[in-house]
């Protein structure tokens, strides 16, 4: 509850004057919040144009990576059209990222493998 306190008002002709007021409630006891003001709210426009720029930039680019697939699938298709199988040709794609001695590394030890399971 607010208390009521007196407050000296001077007048235009120099004269003073109690006035009532309502006295300001006692700050609260103990260590403060930190307020971390909203970037959005404290920009205005601004934070809210970037917003809606880096989220369309953001669609702009999901829309590139789903036609890059769907060329990909294309690419893949032809290839089976012509003969050639999928599994090996991605298998031929992944060998060719890898550095030669880390592909000869995992080589070996696959043969390695497969000869102690008979395989070989």
């Amino acid at each position: 509850m607010n208390a009521i306190t007196m407050r000296i008002v001077r007048t235009a002709g120099g004269m003073t004057r109690h006035v009532p007021c309502l006295a300001p409630p006692p700050a609260p006891k103990g260590k403060k919040k930190r307020h971390v003001p909203d970037p959005i709210k404290t920009n205005g426009d601004t934070g809210a144009e970037e917003l809606r720029l880096l989220v369309e930039r953001a669609e702009r680019i999901e829309q590139e990576i789903k036609g890059m697939q769907d060329d990909l699938k294309d690419v893949f298709a032809e290839g089976t059209a012509r003969g050639f199988d999928k599994k090996a040709v991605k298998r031929v794609i992944a060998t060719r990222k890898k550095r030669r001695e880390e592909h000869l590394e995992e080589e070996a030890v696959y043969e390695t493998y497969a000869q102690s399971l008979g395989m070989i």
